[in-house]
Parts: C-alpha cells; structure tokens; sequence
C-alpha cells in the first residue's frame, strides 16, 4: 500500500512539474521566437520554425491532431518556402496599411481588400501582387493595380493601365526586400 501511494505522490509531481515546463517553455517561445537560446534545434527544424514565423504563426494548412493520427504516419507539419521570404515580407510591408483580402504566402499571392479615398467614394481601387522566385532578383515580383468606377448601383472597371503605380509597387517591394536581404530573417 505504501508502495502504491509513494508512486501515485511521484507521478503527480513529476505530472505538475511538466505542466510548469510546458509553460515556462511557451513564454520563452513568445518572447525570443525560433532563436530561443534554450532551445537545440537541428537545423530542419530550425528551417521550419523560422518558415512558420514567417508566415505569421500557424499555418494555413495545419491538420489537426485527429486528422493526423487517422491518415499520417505522424503529425509533422513542413513549411516550405516555395517564393522568396525577402520579397514576401516587402509586399506584406507594402500593403500592411491596407486590409488584406488574401495573403497566401505558399502561392505567393497578396491581395488587398477593395480601397476607397473618402474624397471620391465613387471609385474604388486594389493591389495585386505575385511573388513568382525563389530568388531576390528583380523579375521576381509583379504588381497589379485594379480600379473601378460606380456607375447607378454597380461598379465598371475604368480600364486604365495604372503603370506608373504598379511600377512604383514593385519598385517600393524590392527596395524593401533589398534591405530585408541584408540583415537576417
């Protein structure tokens, strides 16, 4: 009996002291992120983590645990980075102003929602950009900007070439990434 209840006190410390652990470990993860010192992580892991910062937090694609046990060997989940992160994070600098109507960073796709000038509520406008590389090289970024006019009740594309804008966008988006490249992720 003493050998039993002596057993049941070990299991319920060594329970209540994972429980701390597992806390103490999600407030260090908060505050230094992939680079937390207490941490040894392999370098895959590390790719992997620091692709999840990137992609601000959770993943789009996450299974969950039910799905995970039902139809994966196990739960890992990859992030790969299938466009360049510089350019990624310049055009999410770009738009960050804006509010975003998609953000899909494994396509490389941003899209704002539709935006309006309170002078001019009769028109309304959009940003498009594509991030089409792996690389950071200046093809590898493309910029559209949308604009449509209220006619009545339904609104017109102007049929404009905004070229000068999208220059600017792109412009603005490789800059940025330019100096995002020369300090790390």
């Amino acid at each position: 009996m003493f050998k039993t209840f002596t057993l049941f006190l070990t299991l319920i410390f060594i329970y209540s002291c994972s429980n701390n652990h597992e806390s103490n470990m999600a407030k260090l993860d908060q505050t230094f992120g992939c680079k937390d010192p207490h941490k040894n992580l392999s370098k895959r892991k590390m790719r992997d983590c620091m692709a999840k910062q990137r992609a601000g937090g959770e993943s789009m694609f996450d299974l969950n645990d039910d799905f995970n046990k039902l139809f994966r060997q196990d739960s890992t989940v990859v992030y790969q980075n299938s466009v360049n992160p510089y350019l990624w994070n310049a055009g999410l600098e770009v738009t960050k102003t804006y509010p975003l109507k998609i953000a899909d960073n494994q396509g490389g796709f941003i899209e704002t929602e539709w935006i309006r000038d309170s002078s001019d509520m009769d028109q309304r406008c959009l940003i498009k950009i594509q991030i089409t590389s792996r690389e950071l090289i200046t093809t590898g970024v493309k910029s559209s900007f949308l604009c449509e006019t209220k006619q009545g009740d339904e609104w017109i594309a102007d049929n404009v070439d905004y070229i000068k804008e999208e220059n600017q966008i792109t412009l603005k988006i490789l800059d940025i990434a330019g100096n995002l490249s020369k300090t790390p992720l």
